[in-house]
C-alpha cells in the first residue's frame, strides 16, 4: 500500500513541525533559509504539489477568480472569455466558469452558493438588471468587477464595457444614412441593460431623422438563433415589411439571416441586416455581416488587470472604463432603391 503523501508526510520526513511546512507553502519570510531548502527538496523527492484549494487554505488566498456569464452558447462570451482567461493565467491566475441561470430568480440562491467558495474575485459578464443580484453582491469579501453591465444600483463597482448606446446609434444611422427609414430591431432580454442601451442609440438615430418608431418593427429575444428565426418570420416578412433590421447580437442575426434565406428573401437586395457583437463567423465571406465590433482584446485585458490590482490591495476610487465601439461595414447592408 503506498504512503499518503500530504503535509504530514513531507513534516515527517524533512524533520520539522507542519507549521514549518505550511510556511513554507505560504511563502513565508519566517523560516530558516536551510530549513525551507531541505523541506523543498523533499517535496521534490516526493512529487508532492499541494492542491490549489489546500495552498490557499494555508494562505487565505485561492489564486482563483470566478467569471459569470448569462448564456456560455453565445459566441460573444466565447471570445471574452478566452481573452480574460489567458491574461488571468499570464498572471498567475485561475479562472473558473459560472453561468447563470435563464430563470428569474434562481441567481440569487446560485450566487450566494457561488460566493462561499472562496474565489479572489469575481468578473461578472452578466448584464441583467436585478436589484437582488446586487445586494448579494454587497456581501461579497472579494473583489468584482463588471464587464459590459451599466447598472445603478450597482456603482460602486469598477466596471469596463462599451458604449452600447454609440453601437446601437451607429448601427441604425448607417441604415438611415443608406436611405432605408423602415427600419426595425429585435433586442436583447428585456431586463439586460446592454440591450436596453442598444434600444435607446436605435431610438435616438430615429430622432434624429424625424422618424416616429413604428411598435410593431421591435421585439425583445434570448440571444440565440431561434429567437432571430422567430422574428424574421413575425416581423419581417409580409405586406408592410421593413426594408432593413437592426439586430442587437450577432447570433440572433445569424437565426435571422438563415429564416430570410429560407424563404427566399435576398440579403441584401430584398433587406439590409445590421449586427452587434462581431464574433469570428460574421467577418467570415459566407457570412459577411455588417456590425458593431466590440474590442474583445482591450476589454478582456482591462478586465483581468483590473481584478487582479484589486486583488493586490488597489484601493483607489472605483472606475467606469466605456470603450468606443465601431461600425464594420461589410456586405449584408445596400442602399434603398
Amino acid at each position: 500500500m503506498s504512503k499518503k503523501i500530504d503535509i504530514e508526510y513531507i513534516a515527517k520526513v524533512a524533520g520539522v513541525s507542519r507549521s514549518t511546512v505550511s510556511r513554507v507553502l505560504m511563502n513565508s519570510t519566517n523560516v530558516k533559509e536551510e530549513t525551507r531548502t531541505r523541506i523543498l527538496e523533499v517535496m521534490e523527492k516526493a512529487n508532492y504539489h499541494p492542491s490549489i484549494v489546500a495552498r490557499g487554505l494555508a494562505t487565505g488566498r485561492l489564486n482563483m477568480v470566478a467569471l459569470i456569464v448569462s448564456d456560455i452558447r453565445n459566441p460573444f462570451y466565447a471570445e471574452l472569455i478566452w481573452v480574460i482567461n489567458n491574461s488571468l493565467r499570464e498572471k498567475g491566475y485561475l479562472m473558473t466558469l459560472y453561468n447563470s441561470s435563464q430563470i428569474a430568480g434562481e441567481n440569487d440562491q446560485h450566487l450566494q452558493k457561488l460566493l462561499d467558495y472562496g474565489f479572489s474575485g469575481i468578473i461578472i459578464a452578466d448584464a441583467r438588471n436585478e436589484k437582488s443580484f446586487g445586494e448579494i453582491l454587497k456581501g461579497a469579501s472579494c473583489p468584482i468587477v463588471l464587464v459590459n453591465r451599466e447598472i445603478d444600483f450597482m456603482a460602486g463597482y469598477d466596471s469596463i464595457s462599451i458604449d452600447n448606446k454609440m453601437g446601437g446609434y451607429l448601427a441604425a444611422t448607417h441604415l438611415l444614412s443608406q436611405g432605408h427609414r423602415k427600419i426595425a430591431m429585435l433586442r436583447g432580454p428585456e431586463i439586460s441593460t446592454t440591450s436596453q442601451k442598444r434600444y435607446e442609440g436605435y431610438l435616438h438615430a430615429l430622432k434624429e431623422y424625424h422618424i416616429e418608431p413604428n411598435p410593431s418593427y421591435v421585439r425583445c429575444g434570448t440571444l440565440n438563433m431561434e429567437s432571430g428565426q422567430h422574428f424574421a418570420r413575425k416581423v419581417l416578412m409580409g405586406p408592410d415589411a421593413p426594408t432593413a433590421a437592426f439586430i442587437g447580437g450577432d447570433l440572433m442575426t445569424y437565426g435571422v439571416m438563415d429564416e430570410l434565406i429560407r424563404n427566399g428573401i435576398r440579403i441584401p437586395e430584398d433587406i439590409s441586416i445590421v449586427g452587434f457583437d462581431d464574433i469570428p463567423l460574421s467577418g467570415t465571406s459566407f457570412i459577411n455581416l455588417t456590425t458593431v465590433s466590440h474590442p474583445y482584446d482591450k476589454i478582456g485585458t482591462l478586465v483581468a488587470d483590473r481584478i487582479i490590482e484589486r486583488i493586490n490591495g488597489n484601493d483607489e476610487p472605483t472606475a467606469k472604463i466605456v470603450l468606443t465601439p465601431t461600425l464594420k461595414v461589410r456586405s449584408s447592408t445596400r442602399a434603398f432603391n
